[in-house]
C-alpha cells in the first residue's frame, strides 16, 4: 500500500511539474468586428412587443455532461471540508432580513434564466426572451416585455443583464442562432428607461451555448459552451472592445480564443474574472477561469486551472492566451471534492413527494459571476460550483456549494487560494445554483437555491426556494458564518421543463453603498407560469464608526508629463462618525511617499476632493504606478483605504486613423461613394493639419489635409472630398492612414478594413402586431400569403411585365395591421439598376394603408422616363407612429415593425407575361437550371452562376432544346454550402434564380 501511495504521488508530482514546465500560449484564433451597431430609441413612450415565450425546447444544452469513468474520483464519501466544518463547530451570526424582496416576472416553463443588475436608480432583470425595469423598490417601471424591443425580430434568449459601474450603463445581451452569435446592447446613460442603446451584432461561427459575459478594463469578455471535444482549438472565449462600445462606434472589435489545455470533454461553464468596486483592474491580464474533476476521463486529479489573456486591439491578431495557474490537490492548493451527479447526467436532485423529475443541480457549470475586487494590499476573486455530499453509496441527492476566494498580492503576481469552503444548508437541504460577491470591506455574501426531501435525509420536505448567507472579513476561513436567511421560499415543484432548473443565478453589488448585494434565482409558486424570478436584496456589513478610504485617483490622467504633476484623489468616509484632520499619502512606483493632511471634515457618506502640495516627477518614463492612501488614526476598516491607477506618459505627436465609419457593409453603396474616417489624436498636445489617405484594392491612393485641430484624446471623423467607385457587389480592401510629420509612434498610423457592398435586406418585425404587406398583386404578378420571417423577403424570382406603353398600372395590396394613417406604404423602382433607391425612383411615398387584412388598390405611374429593361422593384410598409416616416422612406434602414420585399420588374413595349427561370435539387447537390419562354427569339442564351457576393464560379452557353427549353445542370457538390444564384439570359437582359447548396 505504501509503494502504491507513493507511486501515485510521484505520478501527480511529475503533472504539476510538467505544466509549470510547458503553459502554452496561443494567439487569437478569431478576429472580427461588429457586423452592425444600431442605435435604439428610449424604451420609453414605444409600443413595445409583449413577451413570447419560444415554442418548443428552451435553449437545448448542445451536449450531454462530461464523459465519466465509473468508479474513478476522490473523495469517497463525505466532503473533508464540511467534516472540518462541523468538527469545528464554529460559531454563526445572525444574519439580517432582506431590505427588498420582488418578484420580476413570471414562466410557464423553466429554466427561465434569471438574470439581473442593480443600478443607482433602477433594477434591470431578463428571462429567456423577455426583460423588465424596476426601480429601487420593486415598483414595476417596463413590465416583462420581448427583447425584441431592443433587437427587432430577436429573442432567442439565454440574456445576461450587467451595470457597468466602472461607466455607469447598462448592458443587456443575449445569444443568437441566426447567424450564430451573440447580441449586445449597452445604455446610453444610467437610466434604462429614457436614455436608449447602442446594440451590437458579433458572429462566432458556431453556436454560443450558454453565454456568460463579464467586466474588464480592456473589454466585455464573454465565455460560451461551444464547440465541445474541439475547445482546445476552436474558438470559446471572447472579448469585446468596450471602450468603443460605450461611445457606440460601430467598428468594436472581437477576438476569440481556444483554452489550451482545457481537460474537458462535455458540458462546460468557465467564467471570467468580472470587476466590481469603483476601481478598474489595470489593462490585461484578464483571466478565465474553470475546473476540473478527476472523475473525468483524462483528468489526473481536482484543481482549479486559470488562463490569462492580453489583448492587442492595435495589432488584435497580435492578442494571446495562456495557460497560468494549475491549483492541485496534490500541491496543497485545495481539497478534493466530487462535482459529479448521476453519471454525468443533469437529472440529480429528487423534489419532494417524489413529485416531478429530479432537476438539474448544474454540473459543469463554475457559477455565474466570479466577481473580482481590488484592495489596498491585494486583489481577490470568489467563485463556486455545486458538489455533491451525499455520502450514501451509489446517491447523488444532496448537493452543497463549493466555493472559493483566490487572492492576489499584487498585479502581477500569481493567484493563491486564500479559502475554501464547502456550505451545506442546514436541516439535510440541498444547496446549488450559487451566486457570491464581494462588499468592499472585503464581506462576502453568497444567494443560492435550497431543497429537501425526507426520504433523503432532510428534516421535512421543502420546495426550491431562494436563500442567502455570507460571512464577515475576520470570519474564520472557509466558513459562511451567517445564519441561513429567508428571501423566497417556494410552495410548489417544477412542473414544466423537464429535468432544466436555473440556468442562472446572479448576485450584483449596489452601486450607491459597495455594501448591498442584489440577488435573482428562480423558485416555483401556484399553478400555471409556477416558475418565478425573485430578488432580495441583503447586506452582510455592520456598521463602522471610523472608517475612512480613497475612493479614486482623480489625476493626473493619460497625458504628455512633466516634472510637476499634481496629485488630486477622492476621500469618503465609509464610516457613521464625522472626521477631520485626515492624514492622506501618495507614491509612485513604490518610491517615496508624501504625507499631507486633508483639513475639512466629512460627514458620514460624504465625498471630497483633496489635491497634494506637494508634486510628481512623472517626466522620462512610459508608464507610473501611483498609489493613494487615507491613514486615519482609529480606522476599524484598512482594507479600502487606498487607490492605485497606472498613468501612461504620451508622446508629444502621435496621431492615428482608429475606424472606417462609412462604408460599412451591406447595401446601398455607390459609384460616388463618400470615404469617411475616424482620426485619433493619441499624443498629449493638440494637432493640426494632419495628412491623411485611403486606397481602395491597392489602388491609388487619395492623400488629403484634415485642417482642424484635434485635442489630445480626441477623435473627429473627416469626410474625404474624393469619392470612390463601390458599385460593383463583391469585396473592398481599405487602407486607411494618417502622415503626420514628426509623429513618435507610427504603429498606429495605418488601419486595414474590409466592406462587401452587397444588396441591402433591411430586417423588422411583422408578426407580432401583422405590420407589413400579406398579399401583393400587380400586373401578371400576384404574390398572396406572404410569410412572415425576419421581415425581409427576396421576390426577385418573380417579374412583373409592365408595358411602357400603358404608363400607368393599379397595384393591390394587403396589410395585416392598420391603425387610423399609422401604417403606410413606399416603392421604388431602381430605374439606374445601381442598387441604391433614390427620391427620383420614389413611384408612391408614405401611402395610407386605411385597413387591415383588407385588399387596398393604389396606382402607379411609371412616366415616359421609366428605363426599359429589368429592374428591382422595392416596395415596403409599416407603422410610422414607431418607426417614423423617414425609417420607412430610407429603403435599406431596419424598420421595427413592418416589411422589406423585393421583386423584378421588366419593362418594355407590348410585353407578355413570361414562364420563370427555376432551380430544381436533383438531390446530393446537383441542380437542374431551366427555362421556357416562348416570347425569347435568341436559339442561344449564355448562363451564369454565382456567389452571393457577385463572384462567377460558372458560365457557358445554352441553347434551346427540341422542347423549346432552356436546360442547364450543374455539379455544385464541391462548393461550400451557401447561398448562389444563376443568371440565364443575354448581354442586356435576363432572369434571376436563387439556390441553396446544404
Amino acid at each position: 500500500m505504501l509503494l502504491k501511495k507513493i507511486v501515485i504521488f510521484s505520478f501527480l508530482l511529475c503533472t504539476a511539474i510538467a505544466f509549470s514546465q510547458k503553459k502554452e500560449e496561443r494567439k487569437a484564433t478569431l478576429v472580427t468586428t461588429a457586423k452592425y451597431m444600431r442605435e435604439v430609441t428610449p424604451i420609453s413612450g414605444k409600443k413595445l412587443i409583449p413577451e413570447k415565450p419560444r415554442q418548443g425546447p428552451i435553449n437545448p444544452r448542445r451536449t450531454d455532461g462530461n464523459k465519466i469513468v465509473p468508479g474513478k474520483g476522490y473523495p469517497v464519501g463525505q466532503d473533508e471540508l464540511i467534516l472540518k466544518k462541523r468538527r469545528s463547530k464554529s460559531a454563526q451570526r445572525r444574519g439580517k432580513s432582506p431590505s427588498v424582496v420582488f418578484e420580476t416576472n413570471t414562466s410557464s416553463a423553466a429554466p427561465s434564466d434569471p438574470t439581473g443588475a442593480v443600478g443607482p436608480n433602477h433594477y434591470v432583470s431578463a428571462k429567456n426572451f423577455a426583460f423588465t425595469i424596476h426601480d429601487r423598490s420593486g415598483n414595476e417601471l417596463v413590465a416583462s416585455t420581448s427583447l425584441e424591443n431592443i433587437w427587432p425580430g430577436e429573442s432567442a434568449g439565454d440574456p445576461i443583464v450587467l451595470y457597468d459601474n466602472f461607466a455607469d450603463r447598462f448592458v443587456i445581451t443575449q445569444f443568437s442562432d441566426t447567424p450564430n452569435g451573440f447580441l449586445v446592447a449597452i445604455s446610453k446613460g444610467p437610466d434604462p428607461v429614457n436614455d436608449g442603446w447602442y446594440t451590437y451584432r458579433f458572429e462566432t461561427g458556431t453556436f454560443p451555448d450558454y453565454t456568460k459575459f463579464s467586466i474588464w478594463s480592456d473589454g466585455y469578455y464573454v465565455t460560451a459552451n461551444k464547440d465541445q471535444g474541439t475547445l482546445n482549438t476552436s474558438e470559446v472565449v471572447f472579448a469585446i472592445e468596450r471602450d468603443k462600445m460605450l461611445v457606440g462606434d460601430p467598428d468594436a472589435q472581437m477576438v476569440g480564443f481556444p483554452l489550451p489545455g482545457a481537460k474537458i470533454g462535455g458540458f462546460y461553464s468557465p467564467a471570467s474574472f468580472n470587476a466590481t468596486g469603483v476601481v478598474l483592474p489595470p489593462e490585461g491580464n484578464a483571466k478565465i477561469a474553470y475546473y476540473h474533476d478527476d472523475a473525468w476521463e483524462g483528468v489526473a486529479e481536482d484543481a482549479i486551472k486559470l488562463w490569462t489573456i492580453n489583448v492587442d486591439w492595435f495589432n488584435p491578431e497580435n492578442s494571446t492566451i495562456e495557460e497560468a495557474e494549475l491549483l492541485t490537490v496534490s500541491n496543497g492548493d485545495i481539497t478534493a471534492f466530487d462535482s459529479v451527479f448521476d453519471g454525468g447526467s443533469f437529472s440529480n436532485l429528487p423534489q419532494p413527494g417524489g413529485e416531478g423529475q429530479d432537476i438539474d443541480v448544474l454540473q459543469g457549470a463554475l457559477m455565474f459571476a466570479s466577481n473580482y475586487r481590488r484592495f489596498c494590499s491585494y486583489n481577490s476573486v470568489v467563485m463556486n460550483f455545486a458538489v455533491d455530499i451525499d455520502d450514501r453509496p451509489d446517491s447523488d441527492n444532496i448537493a452543497a456549494i463549493r466555493w472559493y476566494e483566490l487572492r492576489q498580492n499584487g498585479d502581477d503576481q500569481p493567484w493563491t487560494v486564500y479559502q475554501e469552503g464547502t456550505y451545506e444548508s442546514p436541516d439535510g437541504k440541498s444547496a446549488w445554483c450559487a451566486s457570491m460577491g464581494m462588499d468592499r470591506y472585503g464581506n462576502i455574501g453568497m444567494g443560492y437555491t435550497t431543497m429537501g426531501t425526507v426520504e433523503n435525509g432532510a428534516t421535512e420536505n421543502s420546495y426550491p426556494s431562494i436563500r442567502y448567507t455570507g460571512r464577515l472579513m475576520n470570519d474564520p476561513l472557509g466558513t459562511m458564518t451567517i445564519v441561513e436567511q429567508d428571501i423566497a421560499i417556494g410552495t410548489d415543484v417544477q412542473r414544466n421543463g423537464g429535468e432544466r432548473y436555473g440556468d442562472y443565478a446572479q448576485l450584483t453589488i449596489d452601486p450607491r453603498d459597495d455594501q448591498t448585494f442584489w440577488h435573482i434565482a428562480e423558485y416555483f409558486k401556484g399553478v400555471g407560469e409556477n416558475s418565478r424570478n425573485v430578488v432580495g436584496a441583503f447586506k452582510v456589513a455592520e456598521a463602522i464608526t471610523n472608517d475612512i478610504g480613497v475612493v479614486s485617483i482623480q489625476s493626473p490622467g493619460d497625458k504628455t508629463f512633466t516634472s510637476s504633476e499634481q496629485v488630486t484623489i477622492i476621500l469618503q468616509n465609509f464610516g457613521t462618525a464625522s472626521q477631520s484632520n485626515i492624514p492622506v499619502s501618495y507614491s509612485v512606483d513604490g518610491g517615496a511617499v508624501v504625507n499631507e493632511i486633508f483639513t475639512g471634515t466629512l460627514a458620514a457618506g460624504e465625498q471630497a476632493s483633496f489635491t497634494f502640495d506637494a508634486t510628481a516627477n512623472l517626466a522620462g518614463g512610459k508608464t507610473f504606478t501611483i498609489q493613494a492612501e487615507s491613514n486615519l488614526a482609529g480606522d476599524e476598516m484598512t482594507e479600502n483605504d487606498c487607490a492605485t491607477v497606472i498613468v501612461h506618459n504620451l508622446f508629444a505627436k502621435d496621431v492615428g486613423v482608429s475606424g472606417l465609419v462609412s462604408p460599412v457593409t451591406g447595401g446601398g453603396l455607390s459609384a460616388e461613394q463618400e470615404i469617411q474616417i475616424k482620426i485619433r489624436n493619441y499624443g498629449g498636445e493638440a494637432q493640426s493639419n494632419i495628412p491623411v489617405f485611403y486606397s481602395v484594392n491597392n489602388g491609388e491612393r487619395i492623400n488629403e489635409v484634415y485642417t482642424g485641430t484635434i485635442a489630445p484624446d480626441e477623435t473627429v471623423t473627416y469626410s474625404f472630398t474624393t469619392t470612390a467607385n463601390l458599385l460593383e457587389f463583391q469585396v473592398y480592401e481599405f487602407e486607411l492612414g494618417t502622415v503626420l510629420e514628426g509623429d513618435e509612434d507610427t504603429e498606429n498610423d495605418i488601419l486595414l478594413k474590409t466592406v462587401e457592398h452587397m444588396l441591402c435586406s433591411p430586417t423588422s418585425d411583422c408578426e407580432k402586431f401583422g405590420d407589413g404587406i400579406t398579399s401583393f398583386e400587380l400586373a401578371n404578378v400576384s404574390n398572396m400569403e406572404i410569410p412572415c420571417d425576419s421581415g425581409y423577403e427576396d421576390f426577385t424570382n418573380l417579374v412583373i411585365n409592365i408595358d411602357k406603353a400603358v404608363g400607368a398600372y393599379v397595384m393591390t395590396v394587403k396589410a395585416g395591421y392598420a391603425s387610423d394613417t399609422a401604417e403606410r406604404l413606399s416603392l421604388w423602382v431602381d430605374f439606374n439598376d445601381n442598387a441604391l433607391f433614390e427620391a427620383s425612383e420614389m413611384l408612391l411615398d408614405n401611402e395610407v394603408i386605411k385597413e387591415g387584412d383588407t385588399a387596398q388598390d393604389f396606382l402607379i405611374t411609371f412616366g415616359e422616363n421609366a428605363v426599359e429593361g429589368t429592374h428591382l422593384l422595392r416596395i415596403r410598409a409599416g407603422d410610422t407612429e414607431t418607426n417614423d416616416g423617414g425609417k420607412l422612406n430610407d429603403a435599406c434602414d431596419s424598420m421595427q415593425f413592418g416589411t422589406t420585399h423585393d421583386y423584378s420588374i421588366k419593362i418594355g413595349e407590348n410585353t407578355v407575361p413570361t414562364t420563370d427561370l427555376i432551380a430544381v435539387d436533383q438531390s446530393n447537390d446537383k441542380f437542374l437550371i431551366t427555362m421556357s419562354d416562348s416570347s425569347i427569339e435568341e436559339e442561344e442564351l449564355r448562363i451564369y452562376i454565382f456567389t452571393i457576393l457577385g463572384q462567377i464560379i460558372a458560365s457557358n452557353k445554352v441553347r434551346r432544346d427540341a422542347n423549346a427549353r432552356f436546360s442547364y445542370e450543374i455539379d455544385m457538390s464541391y462548393r461550400r454550402s451557401g447561398i448562389y444564384f444563376a443568371r440565364l439570359g443575354n448581354e442586356k437582359d435576363g432572369k434571376v434564380v436563387k439556390f441553396v447548396v446544404q
